[in-house]
């Protein structure tokens, strides 16, 4: 029994199990040697299987696997956009259909972002990303050998499910991976760089394939790549713990949850085409948003809620969501209105527009990483206010566009200010949102906040359009296409400016003047001073058995030399 707990004490009293082991045993030198024996098989230095070794060499990989994955995501959705027309005439799609090119998966990615955050939080952050990623990429290669509008709208879905598992998992990853300061602030910051490349390089992507091998190529490139991100992901992401007690899901917030978003995402979706009080969608808002009430209810009554309010005790978190919101519905305008000017008011071919995008996929490269190195020194507040203001004036360039004016003169210098308002604003909205949140929620965090940009993206551009179309008219006397639709996208653009005015004031009011980051300095205290001189650097497990082999002979000899004096006495 002695001998046992000599083997599972902690290293730090190993000496002292030990001498008394030797007092209570016989006095030879077998003794000392199976004690000796013991201490160097103490389970403080335990043996790392060689998929941990792996592990261990490929983690710091682990930043760029989740960005990656966040960029095939937002990649795949950008680059579709671009390609409506060639799905739709390939496959043959009718007029009514045609927007579930784009609806499908964007209502289901909405929709279960919630639920797919929370249930990485209860089973593994780790577990749930691997799903997503497999899941993404395997329905994104069904999706590029589609032979009908109902197998390419099913399939979409689907893939829309494995990313809404993958981007909340991600800045959950993140946040439980990097310790809370400049390095987790640098590493959200290429985080979000990498999605910010993700919508501009989707459709720089988009236009090349189109042009050459064709539009099945966005998906299978998809596949291919998002497959290689699974395997670097198994390889470099540390397995977390088990965690002691079996995790409670929520049922019933689940449900009401994703069908009332469900509800709410379709809804402002599909109420441009269909009408904003038809018959096919203000059944659905309506029933969405009592799905909704009924989700907030069950929270407050669940002892395990899917949603525990407590996260929403943070006013700065709560404005960073709605911030998300704003920015997003901003972002998607810029890029939707300015692809509208290339090939409606110019008369751009698919590649050419694609060009047109090219400083700006380029430049957003430059401006992001430099971010990142950057923003852990700089305050977030002013960033993000000076990122609204430039897109504004963005916004108002682009809106003095015509047929007779030159793309260097206005398009240019208008998606160049884009690119530093877009850098100024998105990333720091994003570490704000996610920065005062504890480990246990940070999927839940990530999740509501980009809930927030999916519901930005969709609403945002509906608003917008309604705004178009209602200056350029939709009845047989409206303008159907060519340059005089800039009548509209002007207008539109004037809604670009009043959301980022909007989002201006938010961020003014509510926004913390914060400081820079600043990691603490350790302090070391004289003690650890004296022990780190005495048993050497902790993470040299050689030096310390070594050290301890020597205490135990010491002591050993020492007790041996006091019971012979005895003897002799």
């Amino acid at each position: 029994m002695a001998q046992s707990q000599a083997v599972t004490s902690p290293s730090a009293s190993t000496s002292t199990s030990t001498v008394a082991q030797i007092l209570s045993a016989p006095t030879n030198t077998s003794a000392i040697d199976m004690s000796r024996e013991t201490t160097i098989a103490s389970p403080s230095i335990p043996e790392l299987s060689s998929l941990e070794k792996v592990r261990q060499k490929l983690q710091p990989l682990l930043l760029y696997v989740v960005s990656t994955a966040q960029f095939l995501d937002i990649v795949n959705g950008a680059s579709v956009s671009v390609a409506i027309i060639p799905i739709a005439d390939e496959l043959k799609f009718s007029v009514p259909v045609m927007p579930w090119i784009l609806n499908a998966y964007t209502i289901a990615f909405a929709g279960l972002l919630l639920l797919s955050g929370r249930l990485g939080d209860l089973f593994g952050h780790r577990r749930m990303f691997l799903f997503g990623l497999f899941w993404f990429a395997t329905w994104a290669l069904v999706v590029s050998f589609a032979t009908s509008p109902i197998m390419f709208v099913i399939a979409r879905a689907l893939q829309g499910v494995g990313a809404a598992a993958t981007v909340p998992t991600a800045m959950a990853l993140i946040a439980t991976n990097y310790p809370a300061g400049p390095e987790r602030t640098k590493a959200f910051s290429i985080f979000a760089a990498f999605g910010g490349l993700g919508a501009v390089f989707g459709i720089l992507m988009a236009g090349g394939l189109i042009s050459t091998i064709g539009w099945v190529w966005i998906f299978r490139i998809s596949a291919i790549a998002a497959y290689l991100v699974l395997i670097f992901g198994f390889l470099s992401i540390p397995v977390a713990p088990p965690k002691d007690e079996k995790p409670k899901v929520d049922y019933v917030g689940a449900t009401t949850a994703t069908l009332g978003i469900t509800g709410v995402v379709y809804y402002i979706t599909t109420g441009v085409e269909d009408g904003w009080a038809s018959p096919k969608t203000l059944p659905v808002f309506i029933a969405g948003l009592v799905l909704l009430g009924a989700f907030i209810y069950t929270e407050s009554k669940v002892s395990a809620p899917l949603m525990p309010f407590r996260i929403w005790k943070s006013r700065t978190f709560t404005a960073s969501v709605v911030l998300a919101f704003v920015q997003m519905a901003m972002f998607q305008g810029v890029i939707y209105f300015t692809n509208m000017i290339f090939q409606e008011v110019y008369g751009w071919t698919a590649i050419q527009t694609a060009l047109g995008f090219l400083t700006h996929s380029l430049l957003a490269v430059v401006t992001f990483t430099t971010m990142g190195r950057i923003l852990p020194r700089l305050r977030l507040k002013p960033l993000i206010l000076t990122g609204f203001l430039l897109r504004c004036v963005a916004a108002l360039l682009l809106s003095f566009v015509t047929e007779h004016t030159s793309y260097w003169r206005l398009a240019f210098p208008g998606l160049i200010l884009h690119v530093f308002g877009v850098g100024f604003s998105m990333l720091p909205i994003q570490i704000t949102a996610v920065r005062d949140a504890e480990n246990k929620d940070q999927g839940l965090v990530g999740a509501i906040y980009n809930t927030g940009l999916q519901f930005g993206a969709p609403f945002g551009l509906s608003i917008l359009n309604v705004i178009s179309i209602a200056t350029n008219g939709n009845d047989v006397e409206g303008v159907h296409g060519g340059a005089a639709m800039m009548r509209g996208y002007k207008n539109a653009f004037y809604g670009i400016i009043a959301m980022g005015l909007f989002g201006f004031l938010l961020a003014m009011v509510i926004l913390p003047w914060d400081r820079p980051a600043i990691p603490a300095k350790k302090e070391v205290t004289k003690e650890q001073e004296q022990l780190d001189l005495e048993v050497g650097s902790p993470m040299d497990g050689e030096s310390v058995v070594d050290e301890m082999d020597t205490k135990v002979e010491t002591d050993a000899g020492t007790i041996q030399g006091e019971k012979e004096d005895e003897v002799k006495a």
